[in-house]
């Protein structure tokens, strides 16, 4: 009797721990409430170091751009309304060499009260042999409210979100033509109102309630990348 008690009570103990850690790390994934976006506290959290080509070969600080007006020489990415980077890429090889950043790598702000940002979409360049080349790189604001990028501001890439919410949408974006790259020279504004659009997406998560019907009917919508 005493060892069919231990039993029960032994995984009755397991049983709620078990749901007190699924329900703590839930609540960290609900909207308003992801560790470092929107007004929620807390460092930005990934799921591991930022080990991915484009890291290693920057050179120097990542410093923000002045987003008004939009750049268009070397500007790569999506977003931009908000938060655009200034990034010098190095390739010491004899080769030409390819570097990608990964969709839902999130980059933080060395400076309090301005915007920590995500890139939605992965990004890809080329670097002609023992060269080097200067992107902007546009991505999006995951801090409502706060101030945008200019040039006396640092930032470090951490790596890819750990949000199961924020990485759906990542996922959602992949093979639509949100890039600033598909669009220019001509289309630069069908670019830019495709991108405010994104971005109220992100705020819906990290500073509103979630995506609504609506909006996943808006990302449905987009364009999809033409096939080559």
């Amino acid at each position: 009797m005493r060892k069919i008690m231990f039993l029960v009570t032994f995984s009755f103990i397991v049983a709620v721990t078990f749901l007190s850690c699924s329900k703590d790390k839930s609540d960290k994934d609900d909207p308003s409430n992801i560790p470092g976006m929107g007004e929620a506290g807390g460092e930005l959290e990934v799921e591991g170091p930022s080990s991915y080509p484009i890291q290693p070969s920057i050179i120097g600080d990542i410093t923000g751009v002045e987003v008004n007006p939009l750049p268009t020489d070397n500007a790569v990415g999506s977003g931009g309304g908000w938060v655009i980077l200034d990034l010098e890429i190095e390739n010491t090889t004899d080769e030409p060499a390819d570097f990608y950043l990964l969709g839902g790598s999130v980059i933080e702000c060395r400076k309090v009260g301005y915007q920590h940002a995500i890139c939605i979409n992965r990004i890809d360049v080329s670097v002609e042999a023992e060269s080097s080349k200067n992107i902007k790189l546009l991505v999006y604001c995951i801090n409502r409210g706060r101030s945008g990028s200019s040039p006396d501001i640092s930032y470090i890439i951490k790596g890819v979100s750990s949000s199961d919410r924020m990485m759906r949408l990542v996922e959602a974006l992949e093979d639509k033509k949100i890039d600033i790259r598909d669009y220019l020279p001509d289309n630069k504004n069908e670019f830019i109102e495709i991108s405010k659009k994104i971005q109220d997406i992100v705020w819906a998560i990290t500073n509103g309630s979630g995506l609504s019907d609506d909006d996943w009917t808006l990302i449905n919508s987009l364009p999809d990348i033409e096939e080559e």
